[in-house]
């Protein structure tokens, strides 16, 4: 019978190999041989990331944190997961031109939950922008750039919004 270090192992392996879902089994398999342990639930979480699945990343980090509420990691792990997620949200929301009080509300937590999710500033400045608010937009756009000075598509917004409102 396998131990859940074991899986561990067999989970690491498929990740060098660049194998996420047979690294997700793994990791699975890890946590059905031991259920209680926090670990299994945040390498899991960090696995569905990686492989672009936030909502179930999501999840398991909040087992992993809800396990050890204590270990700083987890609960700034679930903290990141949760900015992104709502950042996904919000760009679907945005696609569908919803432009509402609620999701600016809900972009300024993703910036409270992860100070570095650049998507969160690109998208509050493309709100702002559009709801005819530049000095906010270019606030936004900047940020990013302090973050990444190189971001392309930051530079490009910020020129557009104020040639939007300039002319």
């Amino acid at each position: 019978m396998c131990t859940g270090k074991a899986f561990l192992k067999e989970a690491y392996h498929a990740l060098f190999q660049n194998d996420f879902q047979k690294a997700i089994e793994a990791f699975k398999k890890a946590i059905r041989q031991e259920p209680k342990n926090p670990l299994y639930y945040y390498k899991l979480s960090i696995t569905y990331a990686r492989n672009g699945d936030i909502p179930l990343a999501l999840d398991a980090a909040n087992q992993a944190h809800e396990l050890e509420p204590e270990n700083q990691n987890y609960r700034y792990h679930v903290q990141i997961l949760q900015s992104k997620y709502i950042v996904y949200t919000a760009s679907n929301l945005m696609k569908k031109h919803l432009l509402t009080y609620e999701l600016e509300k809900m972009l300024i937590r993703a910036k409270e939950l992860d100070p570095l999710n650049i998507e969160a500033y690109l998208l509050l400045g493309i709100f702002y922008g559009e709801n005819f608010q530049l000095t906010k937009a270019m606030k936004e756009f900047n940020k990013v750039l302090q973050l990444d000075p190189f971001h392309q598509n930051a530079k490009t917004l910020l020129e557009h919004y104020i040639k939007k409102y300039s002319g």
